[in-house]
């Protein structure tokens, strides 16, 4: 037996040993939504199916995806947020920019405003036969059409200035990629300068930068797998991705840093570091305004029941952020992807399967960061 006195220092040592440890998850998590949201609001109508969304920088515009009609593919749109004080209330009647028909994916501003690019086929694409009974496809089925190309306009608020409400103007008209493959998923540096996307043109699904006139390609993911979904952080020297590198038809979480040469080009990433590593489908991670946490949509409740996680940008103190309502997962129809948060880090918009006809909408609802996160 130790004596009491010796004990003493042993304790201590493995109390210090134990405070390095990573605390991999929140120790003290919230025990529902309402610690965290508030004032929710649902933000889109009308349609079959809409989301992935995002805030323009001064928080009075969104950009998203959607469709009128499940067999349609997506259309991409335009639409004002509607402001009361600081509360937001709900958006204008949106306003489609993409050609009639095509297939658009992936919509997002430039810091300055002036910009938008997003991913169109600006044709229709042909119908692909859904997967064979039995198939061991992935979980995560995204089509990729080879003629989705990423597209910017300047200028874009002068352009639909005199669309009406629900109206369309086409602004698929300046083509910055070219090639025989899938190119989308993309996002703006904050200085504006770059674009991050997915392109599979060797192939494989990679992730890719470039200047934004299109110029300076560089690959800078070289894995087996899908590797897609990227974002700047908010200090435009990082990335966040996910990638299914075990090809087990799951995905993971990762993050990066950009790698520059001494002409400022952005020539590859290191030190690379996977934030999740479980059996579920993690995808969609976006930089909160602080740049040390991330928020991501997870399969781990389920594949009927996606829900929310924060974490911090080294993996640890990782906090569910949604829960579901029973029914919804009673019915399998659960499920909140796709988030992102505001410029300034107050509110979060998300799409889910919680408004009333059980259709994927985006929602926005006021955010707090947790404790202990």
């Amino acid at each position: 037996m130790i004596p009491n006195r010796a004990r003493l220092p042993i304790v201590l040592l493995l109390g210090i040993i134990a405070g390095c440890q990573p605390v991999e998850v929140n120790p003290a998590p919230p025990a529902t939504e309402a610690d965290i949201l508030s004032d929710y609001v649902q933000l889109t109508h009308g349609f079959a199916r809409a989301g992935e969304a995002y805030f323009s920088p001064d928080a009075k515009w969104i950009i998203f995806q959607a469709s009128m009609k499940l067999d349609e593919d997506y259309s991409m749109y335009l639409a004002q947020l509607q402001w009361k004080g600081d509360k937001i209330a709900g958006i204008d009647t949106p306003i489609r920019i993409s050609p009639l028909g095509s297939w658009n994916s992936c919509g997002f501003f430039s810091t300055d405003g002036n910009s938008i690019i997003f991913s169109s086929t600006v044709q229709p694409v042909p119908k692909a036969p859904p997967p064979a009974t039995g198939s061991t496809k992935p979980s995560y089925n995204w089509a990729m059409p080879k003629t989705a190309e990423i597209y910017r306009a300047d200028g874009w608020k002068g352009a639909i200035a005199a669309a009406p409400p629900g109206g369309s103007v086409d602004l698929a008209r300046h083509p910055i990629t070219a090639n025989e493959g899938y190119d989308a998923e993309c996002g703006l540096s904050p200085d504006g300068q770059w674009i991050i996307y997915c392109s599979n043109v060797t192939g494989d699904p990679e992730i890719w930068a470039m200047r934004s006139d299109g110029s300076s390609k560089v690959q800078l993911t070289h894995n087996p797998g899908y590797d897609g979904g990227p974002f700047f952080a908010p200090d435009g020297k990082r990335i966040c991705y996910r990638s299914d590198r075990k090809l087990d038809g799951n995905l993971q979480v990762f993050v990066a840093d950009l790698k520059f040469n001494s002409e400022g080009e952005i020539i590859g990433i290191q030190n690379e570091k996977q934030l999740t590593d479980n059996n579920a489908v993690n995808f969609g991670p976006f930089w909160n305004s602080d740049n040390k946490h991330l928020i991501w949509a997870t399969s781990l409740h389920g594949q009927a029941n996606f829900e929310l996680y924060l974490m911090r940008d080294d993996g640890t103190h990782k906090t569910r952020i949604t829960f579901s309502p029973e029914a919804m997962i009673a019915s399998k129809q659960a499920a909140d992807v796709l988030p992102v948060f505001s410029p300034d880090g107050q509110w979060l918009m998300w799409t889910t399967k919680r408004s009333p006809d059980k259709t994927s909408q985006i929602w926005a609802a006021r955010f707090k960061m947790p404790k202990g996160s």
